[in-house]
């Protein structure tokens, strides 16, 4: 598949252009392009290399999504909020069925543990409801197999639950799935999008939104290494779906209104004993914040940190106080390991996009946001990867109350790439899947950009294998190395 010059696309004309590659995005350009509608998809990087790539990798059961941060007494004055948690929760439930039956390969299932101690917000006999409540708003179709143990036994059944500090006043076991290439996820998505019938040109970053007599105009401007060009195209809608970089698209929406808080979340990535392999650990902060264990491989990550962040997500970086905390947090539940800096291998954050209501954040619901001033220019808000598909659902009923229903058009069936992928395989995502850089492939078409090395082992192989299917010259080989190298450090931090 040879990549059209950015001058290609001038004069032409969409129903929908989405702006952003995350999860939301391609899920919103998937849905919209099976519905019939003549969509463009763009970004001004790579597919899936933005929040989306930066996650907690976790396919979250949403138990979370019940908890509230008002007296657990108020619950009962508070109907509505309870009501809206509940449809939301079994939301996130139905989405969880979706995902597991749909994307297996992309998976794995793990073991994890909620340990109850003395003194917790929440009395053990009402996160076994809670556990049990959600488990009944999925329909009991993809299980928690949830079950409390008495400290002795799950002692005994586990190591991680082995290695937690006393005293324990029983500790929850659960099923729960995590991402093995969540990455990868939003590349297959997009090309299922552009299966369906969906344009695809990432590298093209939107200048301008600015609103026309019959829709909008936006303006590309190209931003892939030693190419230059802009394009002006026109649509009937704009979905701007660009996560934590919402409100700063420009022309993307008023701009005296915040339709996104960014939340910045931490996670340090350690090798615990190998007793623990393979188990999660889900609990509270002494700050009474979300706190996990998750297992990645053949080791953990822990975290996050949850901070309101109002820099540009771009230039969001892991502070030494930061890890300082997910160790002293690890070491309270753990004391017997005395994390230090030295266990850490790698670390990495991003910004969640949380919606607002009235300048607030709320963690509810995904909200398709659409400003009287700017009829037709649509923002997709508060979702997460999980949810991705619940969120482009609900921007396609809002484009179709706009636009009218559409005829479906044939699909094919899509390729699901293999964890092991030859050399005659990677030279055929080369040639079809949109990769530009050597980051692209490294990191969001292969797996190797999330083994502990974070591909570095591979990175001279696949840059010839790249050179050789993109007519790099050894200048640009040279060149997307180098670029290969910042970008891993920029991402990922090494201690």
């Amino acid at each position: 598949m040879s990549r059209p010059l950015l001058e290609h696309f001038e004069g032409a004309t969409y129903d929908v252009v989405v702006v952003g590659a995350g999860a939301v995005g391609c899920a919103t350009a998937r849905e919209l392009a099976g519905r019939g509608y003549r969509t463009l998809l763009v970004d001004r990087g790579d597919i899936g290399a933005g929040t989306s790539s930066r996650s907690s990798r976790m396919l979250y059961s949403g138990l979370g999504y019940l908890a509230v941060r008002y007296p657990l007494w108020q619950m009962a004055f508070r109907p509505f909020d309870m009501l809206r948690r509940l449809k939301y929760t079994r939301a996130v439930m139905q989405c969880r069925a979706e995902l597991v039956r749909d994307m297996p390969d992309h998976l794995t299932k793990h073991r994890f543990h909620y340990p109850f101690r003395k003194g917790d917000r929440y009395p053990p006999w009402l996160v076994d409801i809670g556990f049990r409540l959600v488990e009944a708003l999925g329909d009991w179709k993809v299980p928690l197999s949830y079950r409390r143990l008495a400290e002795k036994q799950a002692r005994a059944e586990s190591g991680l639950a082995a290695g937690l500090g006393g005293p324990l006043r029983g500790v929850g076991v659960f099923e729960e799935y995590m991402y093995a290439w969540p990455e990868r996820i939003c590349v297959d998505t997009a090309l299922d999008a552009e299966r369906r019938g969906a344009t695809i040109r990432t590298y093209a970053e939107v200048t301008g939104i600015n609103q026309q007599d019959d829709g909008w105009a936006v303006t590309l401007t190209e931003r892939a290494p030693g190419e230059t060009g802009q394009a002006r195209i026109t649509a009937s809608l704009v979905i701007n779906a660009a996560g934590p970089w919402i409100d700063r698209v420009p022309g993307g929406g008023p701009a005296e209104i915040k339709r996104v808080i960014g939340i910045k979340g931490v996670n340090v990535m350690i090798r615990l004993p190998e007793s623990y392999r393979g188990q999660g650990l889900e609990a509270f902060s002494s700050k009474n914040e979300p706190f996990y264990v998750f297992p990645w491989r053949d080791l953990h990550f822990i975290g996050p940190t949850e901070t309101e962040v109002t820099e540009n997500p771009d230039d969001i970086r892991v502070q030494d106080t930061e890890i300082d905390y997910i160790l002293g947090e690890a070491n309270r539940l753990f004391p017997d390991l005395h994390l230090t800096r030295d266990h850490v291998q790698h670390c990495w954050c991003g910004v969640r996009p949380t919606s607002t209501v009235d300048g607030n954040t709320t963690s509810l619901p995904v909200r398709v946001a659409e400003d009287e001033q700017t009829p037709g220019l649509l923002a997709v808000t508060g979702s997460t990867i999980m949810l991705h598909r619940y969120a482009s659902r609900l921007a396609a009923k809002a484009v179709e109350k706009r636009l009218g229903k559409r005829g479906a058009p044939p699909v094919g069936k899509i390729r699901k790439p293999d964890g092991l992928v030859s050399n005659n395989g990677i030279g055929q995502m080369l040639a079809t899947e949109h990769v530009v850089r050597l980051v692209d492939l490294v990191r969001r078409r292969l797996p190797d950009g999330l083994d502990p090395d974070l591909g570095r082992n591979r990175a001279e192989e696949l840059s010839r294998l790249a050179a050789a299917s993109l007519g790099w010259s050894e200048a640009r080989r040279q060149e997307e190395l180098e670029h290969f190298t910042q970008d891993t450090a920029t991402v990922y931090r090494r201690l």
